[in-house]
């Protein structure tokens, strides 16, 4: 995402705690920065891609941090998938020196962030989004405004529960076709004929092919530990909005454990790794 801001109507400011991270933009016209407050200073709209809450809070009240720093009129912008409440305490917060907050969820993966196409789920003001949206078309084809500050979450959350079922139902359907001896291309064919094989699940099973060629071993093992984690906390934040909301998920609690078995299974053989805690 960070690639596509590379334009020449923007001036862009990378920031990152760990230095390795920012050696992909070196050369590229970027200002490299390590400092949270530095960026800040120099940024009218600011964009957040860190792993989970914890990471967000840090970035949001440590030192030298989003609260701290943040100028009047300043647009943040936070992408990654937390909790609504979280979103709208540091809305809160950043509106108390100026500051304005965007939730914009993004989907699509990789592949399409790099082409332009991910899919924004944005919740906030309607005219901070406005303001916003040409930084946030750079990366996205599609822009949906979900509602107020906390609602790109929600829909995030909602849509990736659906993601992680999807791919325990794959993983699944894949080992029990296998157990019983069964070719799984013809299990693909017959998923594409009736409509229950979802480009989500193909490109899933495909990469346990193609993964270990790819990254090697033991980086497609990392990988996927990786993707297994983020699933599990994906999922704990869809319960988390269930159980403030009075309803049950019975399919996301059954399926959270589930995940580092679904990314870590061991081709072919249906099993996987430990809980993903």
């Amino acid at each position: 995402m960070a690639r596509r801001y590379l334009r020449p109507e923007f001036e862009l400011t990378v920031h990152d705690n760990h230095a390795e991270a920012l050696r992909p933009f070196e050369d590229t016209g970027a200002r490299l920065t390590t400092s949270c407050a530095d960026l800040v200073q120099s940024s009218q709209v600011i964009a957040v891609c860190v792993r989970d809450d914890v990471e967000l809070l840090a970035v949001a009240y440590g030192d030298g941090s989003l609260s701290d720093s943040i100028e009047p009129g300043t647009t943040v912008i936070v992408h990654s998938t937390v909790r609504p409440q979280t979103v709208r305490d540091l809305g809160e917060s950043l509106a108390l020196r100026g500051g304005r907050l965007l939730d914009a969820a993004v989907t699509g993966g990789a592949h399409l962030a790099a082409a332009g196409e991910l899919c924004a789920m944005v919740g906030g003001d309607a005219a901070d989004l406005a303001r916003v949206r040409p930084v946030l078309a750079t990366c996205c084809r599609r822009i949906i405004h979900a509602g107020p500050l906390g609602a790109g979450m929600m829909l995030k959350a909602a849509n990736n529960l659906v993601t992680m079922l999807q791919l325990v139902a794959a993983h699944e359907a894949d080992a029990l076709a296998r157990a019983g001896g069964l070719d799984p291309v013809l299990l693909a064919e017959v998923m594409t004929e009736n409509g229950n094989l979802t480009d989500t699940m193909r490109r899933f099973l495909e990469f346990r092919t193609t993964g270990p060629g790819s990254l090697g071993e033991r980086g497609y093992r990392e990988f996927q530990d990786r993707m297994g984690r983020l699933g599990a906390k994906d999922l704990q934040v869809a319960l988390d909005i269930a159980r403030d909301a009075g309803i049950e998920l019975p399919g996301a609690s059954a399926a959270r454990p589930l995940m580092a078995g679904v990314f870590n299974a061991d081709f072919g053989t249906g099993q996987g790794g430990s809980d993903a805690g």
